[in-house]
């Protein structure tokens, strides 16, 4: 699954991210690039729900899944 989702994702452009889904032959509210970002942050939501309970049972050596989203290479100086 995840293979094929890189796949898909290495398709996308600027202009597909600007672009807007459509549903029912209409188009939905948000763009292409503002539903995969809330896709990613509910993802990011339940893993840390999943982590926090995994810590409240006392397991140990938890994974980090995003890592330093600082240094990531999408990131320019300004922002």
């Amino acid at each position: 699954i995840t293979a094929m989702a890189d796949e898909y994702l290495d398709t996308l452009t600027p202009e597909i991210m600007q672009g807007y889904l459509s549903r029912d032959g209409k188009p939905v509210d948000e763009s292409v690039g503002t539903l995969l970002m809330r896709n990613i942050y509910h993802y990011w939501y339940h893993t840390g729900e999943a982590a926090a309970v995994r810590q409240m049972l006392g397991h140990t050596n938890l994974p980090e899944f995003v890592g330093d989203i600082n240094t990531a290479a999408y990131r320019t100086e300004a922002g």
